[in-house]
C-alpha cells in the first residue's frame, strides 16, 4: 500500500462565532460543526461526492462515494466500542474489504486490512504500530500476499503530522520521504471516528505544503501548494491546488450541515 493511504488529515478544535440567522454570512453553526458531505475534483473538474452520516454518539457512522448523477459507488461503515473504532467497512460492486483495529488500553499496536475474496482468512496486510520516541510513530506493514515488508515512520509536531519516510526494512535507506506544511485553522474531519492514539495519524490543521523529498530511494525536490476559502469561523470551505501565479484549480468542496 502507498503510503499516502495511511494519510487521512483529520482533527479538531471548535471555533466560536455567531449563531445569528438573520446574518447571511452564517452557513452553518461553527461553535459546532458537522460535515454533510464533500465534493471531490479531479483535474477537468468533474467530481464525485461523499456523504456522510453519523451515529447517536456523534461519530462517524458511514460515507457514501456518490458518482456525479447521484448513484452510489460505494459505502464505507465504522464500528466502535467504547468510542474507539475498531473495523471500517468497504463496500462496493465487485469487493468487500475491511481494516480491523486492535489497541493495548487506549494505544493502537496493529490494524489488519481484509479482502474478502481471498481464501482462506481473507487476510492482505497487517500494520504493526510502535512509539520509540515523543512524536514518531514507526508502522510495520507486512503485505501477505507479495510477503514484502516496509517500515514506515510518522513524525508528529503540535498535533501535525510534518514528515513521512518509507524505509527498506533490509537496508534501512531511506525509499520515499514527504513533508508536510499547514495553516492555523481546524481540520473539519476532527473527531469523526472516535478517540484514543489511532488519532495521532490525523493531523489538527489543513496541509497547505506537500513537498516529496525522496521518491524511489532517488532524491527529488518537487512540492505541491494549497490554498482553502474558509468562512468567516476559520472552517474550510473549498479547497484549491495552486498551479503558479495566479491559477488555482478547485480539488475540493466542504458542505456542512445547514443551521
Amino acid at each position: 500500500m502507498k503510503t499516502a493511504q495511511l494519510l487521512l488529515f483529520l482533527a479538531v478544535i471548535c471555533t466560536a462565532c455567531s449563531k445569528d440567522s438573520s446574518d447571511p454570512k452564517v452557513l452553518f453553526d461553527e461553535t459546532d460543526p458537522r460535515l454533510d458531505a464533500a465534493r471531490f475534483y479531479f483535474v477537468d473538474q468533474s467530481y464525485y461526492a461523499v456523504q456522510y452520516k453519523y451515529n447517536g454518539d456523534g461519530l462517524l457512522d458511514s460515507e457514501t462515494q456518490l458518482l456525479t448523477n447521484g448513484q452510489p459507488l460505494l459505502t464505507t461503515t465504522y464500528k466502535y466500542k467504547e468510542q474507539f473504532l475498531t473495523e471500517q467497512r468497504i463496500s462496493g460492486n465487485p469487493k468487500v474489504t475491511a481494516f480491523t483495529y486492535q489497541y493495548i488500553k487506549d494505544t493502537l499496536v496493529s490494524v489488519d486490512y481484509h479482502d474478502f475474496q481471498l481464501p482462506p482468512d481473507h487476510l492482505h496486510f497487517t500494520r504493526s504500530y510502535s512509539y520509540p520516541e515523543k512524536g514518531i510513530v514507526k508502522i510495520v506493514e507486512q503485505d501477505v500476499l507479495t510477503k514484502t515488508t516496509q517500515h514506515i515512520y510518522l513524525f508528529i509536531r503540535d498535533g501535525n503530522i510534518v514528515k513521512t519516510k518509507v524505509l527498506d526494512p533490509v537496508t534501512d535507506q531511506v525509499k520515499e520521504e514527504t513533508a508536510f506544511e499547514y495553516d492555523q485553522h481546524p481540520n473539519p474531519y476532527s473527531g469523526l471516528t472516535g478517540k484514543g492514539d489511532y488519532m495521532k495519524f490525523y493531523s489538527a490543521n489543513n496541509v497547505t505544503v506537500e513537498r516529496t523529498l525522496f521518491r524511489n530511494s532517488a532524491s527529488v525536490n518537487q512540492e505541491v501548494r494549497y490554498e482553502y476559502e474558509y468562512s468567516p469561523g476559520g472552517w474550510p470551505l473549498k479547497k484549491h491546488q495552486v498551479l503558479g501565479g495566479s491559477k488555482k484549480l478547485l480539488e475540493q468542496e466542504y458542505i456542512y450541515k445547514g443551521r
